[in-house]
């Protein structure tokens, strides 16, 4: 009887604990995050996440794009062909992602595919030299469009029960993209010798994206296109935010 008595005594403390630590969660369903990665590709790039059961939410995201410069980041400087280069980003991002975990709170490790849009436009001064050392120039304008499909694995942490730290640190996707770039110069010279140029690079591209790629020349113009380019990614990074 004694035992008896000792096990519904332990019984019972160990249910008023549980519930006590049910009642001390504080329930977040929604989560408001701001990337901090997307900033050097002139992108201001939110995403909202809404828990929808205690292991899955769905996560909505949208890149801003502001046009700004890129000189002197990515291989473009004083001393490259490309010169004041301007680049902005948008991006919507759709994404299903599942917790390791059983509470009504967004954090924990996870694993997330998603499926993303993005449009990229940029503009850009082509400078270089002949063998004669003469200067030749264009002037460059272009957008590229994709889609892309992938999955991603991250950790995103809770603190102080509101603010929420979101690192993904391995995300493999696949991209088809539809693009073009035209430069344009003062004569058809300098076009000549940039389409050249163009065709010398595409050539050296890998097999999977140069058989994608075509550059033509109409007198003073040069158009580079791009249609159903397939090609590999990797994502990564960082964002912050708050829980609700």
């Amino acid at each position: 009887m004694k035992k008896l008595f000792i096990i519904i005594a332990l019984v019972s403390y160990s249910f008023i604990g549980y519930t006590q630590d049910l009642d001390s969660i504080t329930f977040r369903k929604n989560g408001l995050k701001f990337s901090l990665m997307n900033l050097p590709f002139r992108s201001v790039s939110f995403e909202y996440e809404r828990m929808i059961d205690p292991n899955y939410s769905l996560i909505l995201g949208v890149g801003l794009p502001y046009q700004g410069m890129i000189s002197g980041k990515y291989g473009t400087d004083n001393t490259s062909k490309l010169r004041n280069v301007e680049l902005g980003t948008m991006h919507i991002r759709a994404a299903l992602r599942y917790y390791y975990n059983f509470k009504m709170l967004p954090k924990g490790f996870y694993v997330e595919p998603y499926l993303k849009y993005q449009q990229i436009k940029g503009t850009a001064n082509y400078v270089s030299n002949d063998e004669l050392n003469k200067i030749y120039k264009g002037d460059l304008v272009g957008k590229v469009n994709t889609i892309n499909v992938g999955v991603q694995f991250g950790v995103q942490f809770l603190i102080a029960k509101m603010v929420t730290l979101d690192f993904y640190f391995i995300g493999l996707e696949g991209g088809l993209a539809n693009g073009n770039i035209t430069s344009t110069s003062v004569n058809a010279a300098d076009a000549e010798k940039i389409e050249t140029d163009f065709k010398d690079e595409v050539a050296g591209f890998p097999f999977f994206i140069e058989n994608w790629v075509t550059v033509k020349r109409t007198n003073n113009q040069v158009f580079v296109d791009a249609k159903d380019l397939q090609y590999p990614w990797f994502r990564g990074g960082l964002s912050i935010g708050i829980a609700f």
